[in-house]
């Protein structure tokens, strides 16, 4: 670390111990379906390989002057700071789950400073370059846009970035050359994976350059929980892609306010069973899997627009779906200096949705005669 270091809290423990609220806190009228907005923007410095080429010498340089500079943007000046090598796999999950770092992250040289907000963070010495900031905002709270450029260009005003006038900005992947910035709207999609018409959403989406994934970035999703990004970067100014993505998310989100109708209509008294039942089990079940327990949490959540739960009870599942993953479960154990093996996983989940359940009162059910 640099001189400026103290600044900085690089206590896990303490991380995971403020780190209390779910990682969507949407609100408005758009919150039924839109959870927020997440905004990347990747940088390399110039006169320094990609840091996939880079040796241990070179990377650990990346980091000191890339580190230097955190202090220039306000937001970050009292962040956390994590060396990735040093991290347990188990820590680099849990930031996995909270969308800061890939798993599988750890060369030596790899850093993740988050502020205290959660809202924004970098990745020193990433995949795909010598350093990627990360905003977010959840729905109605924020523009992460304005927060990735803004940050972006405090940076540049102390680093030197690789660009062309040709390419604009460089990368080790050509295709993401250009603005680098990568857009991405987070949306809750349950009654469109139900009505089987995400297929054809992504075959569409793909047709104009992007693309719908699931919002740990691959195709399946967890809990129904989908974002749309743009899938190149050349050959587009950061405000064309941020307009095409948010146009698209608002064509998709009335899609899926669409097949809820449908359902409505056309499955009315099994949509209100499945919601019915899945309380049911996640309100008693002495275990849960994962996987389990995201699908009927994404059932719980579109019954809050069916008027089964309170407004407020939106903010529980929204938690619940965070609290739950299974790198949170695990870090929380150890943090109390508990033991938890697949098993004791599963008893703990369970647990965690009895006791927030508790304070959820069972589905009002419409008159279903």
């Amino acid at each position: 670390m640099s001189a400026g270091a103290a600044e900085f809290s690089a206590s896990f423990d303490r991380f995971l111990a403020e780190t209390r609220t779910g990682s969507y806190t949407p609100r408005g009228e758009t919150a039924n379906v839109a959870l927020g907005t997440r905004v990347r923007i990747v940088r390399n410095l110039a006169g320094m390989p990609f840091a996939l080429r880079a040796s241990p010498e070179q990377r650990r340089e990346i980091f000191q002057k890339i580190f230097a500079a955190v202090p220039a943007v306000p937001a970050l000046r009292d962040a956390f700071v994590f060396e990735v090598d040093k991290l347990s796999e188990m820590q680099r999950d849990f930031l996995a789950e909270r969308h800061f770092s890939p798993s599988d992250s750890r060369e030596a040289g790899s850093a993740i400073v988050i502020a205290r907000s959660r809202e924004l963070s970098l990745r020193i010495n990433a995949y795909f370059g010598h350093v990627i900031v990360q905003a977010f905002a959840s729905a109605g709270s924020g523009d992460a846009f304005a927060a990735a450029r803004e940050t972006e260009r405090l940076l540049a005003g102390q680093l030197d970035f690789a660009f062309s006038e040709k390419y604009g900005f460089l990368l080790a992947r050509p295709d993401f050359a250009g603005t680098a910035l990568v857009m991405m709207e987070v949306l809750h999609l349950p009654a469109l994976a139900i009505d089987g018409q995400l297929d054809k959403i992504r075959r569409a989406l793909e047709a104009v350059g992007l693309q719908l994934r699931g919002s740990y970035g691959k195709e399946d999703a967890t809990a129904c929980v989908y974002q749309i990004s743009n899938d190149f970067t050349l050959g587009a100014s950061e405000t064309e892609t941020a307009d095409v993505v948010r146009r698209w998310a608002a064509k998709i989100r009335e899609r899926e306010l669409d097949a809820r109708e449908r359902l409505l209509s056309r499955e009315r008294l099994e949509l209100f069973d499945r919601i019915s039942r899945a309380y049911g089990v996640l309100r008693h079940a002495v275990t849960l899997e994962h996987e389990e327990s995201a699908d009927l949490l994404a059932l719980l959540r579109l019954g809050c627009d069916f008027g089964c739960f309170s407004g407020n009870d939106r903010a529980r599942f929204d938690e619940l779906l965070s609290e739950t993953g299974r790198a949170h479960i695990l870090c929380r154990a150890e943090f109390r200096r508990k033991n938890c093996d697949k098993k004791r996983e599963n008893l703990l989940r369970a647990r965690l949705f009895r006791e927030t359940l508790s304070t959820v009162r069972p589905p009002a059910l419409p008159d279903l005669r």
